[in-house]
């Protein structure tokens, strides 16, 4: 049999192991030599910002990135809830997601509601989009979305597995001032962008999630700036050009890498 003085010395060792395991699940490896993740999800509205981003990790924090880029045409919150909770998808480059995430030390993410939608509770924000007047996106309406959003984001705790991880929410800017104003529909639209924002917002805060409002940093806090006179947008009139990339990427590095601590 074990003598007290024995056992207790077999406690302390035990408690010391215990501490120090969790001291390894907080902090991100460091150096020059050693390599973080970033996973980009979103819709096209983070075109470009994957380079960009990573670009800035190497230069802040002196470590080299890998990209793994889901930045994927019209990439909606249900098909990257479905992904990640079956593993399977149609598209073979969103078969990769949950393997990414697994390994991802970084993870940006902005999926569009456009299929999180509650009958009972109806968003049709498509009319913006081709310079009419919206149907319902009240608050709401984003109701569904939010949960989505938050259903993912739990998804990519898990297959993180209490690995520290940086995770940044965004929002959606919008580029379509001028059109907006010209039709007459900017106050309805842009009530939409702003709830749509705010329950992003929701989502990544019931996690603890830094928030990034490019609705606010490109369109200022009336939202009534144009991002196309800054020079933020492609000649397509919609998507980001290299200075909304590099934007968008400077925007994100200033909420710092912190990991997110686990729910």
């Amino acid at each position: 049999m074990f003598s007290r003085s024995k056992a207790r010395f077999i406690l302390v060792i035990l408690a010391i192991s215990v501490i120090l395991a969790g001291c390894t699940t907080t902090e991100l490896p460091q150096g020059q030599d050693t390599v973080w993740h970033l996973v980009i999800i979103s819709d096209s509205s983070l075109w470009g910002v994957g380079e960009a981003f990573a670009y800035q990790i190497e230069k802040d924090v002196g470590v080299n990135v890998e990209l793994e880029d889901f930045a994927l045409p019209a990439l909606s919150a249900g098909t990257v809830l479905k992904v990640l909770q079956t593993g399977e998808s149609p598209n073979w480059v969103l078969q990769e997601l949950p393997d990414a995430v697994r390994e991802a030390e970084v993870v940006v993410m902005f999926v569009n509601p456009l299929d999180s939608i509650d009958p009972e509770k109806p968003l049709n924000l498509n009319g913006c989009f081709v310079n009419l007047t919206p149907g319902s996106c009240t608050p709401d309406s984003f109701e569904r979305w939010t949960s989505d959003l938050k259903a993912i984001w739990a998804e990519i705790f898990k297959l993180r597995q209490g690995q520290p991880t940086v995770l940044r929410a965004t929002d959606l800017y919008n580029p379509s001032v001028s059109p907006w104003n010209k039709h007459e529909i900017f106050e309805a639209c842009t009530e939409c962008w702003v709830n749509m924002s705010n329950a992003a917002r929701l989502a990544a805060e019931a996690y603890n999630i830094p928030f990034v409002s490019r609705l606010d940093a490109f369109n200022g806090l009336n939202h009534d700036e144009d991002p196309r006179e800054k020079g933020y947008i492609e000649s397509d009139g919609e998507h980001l050009s290299d200075l909304g990339s590099q934007y968008s990427a400077e925007l994100i590095s200033q909420m710092g890498y912190e990991p997110v601590s686990p729910p």
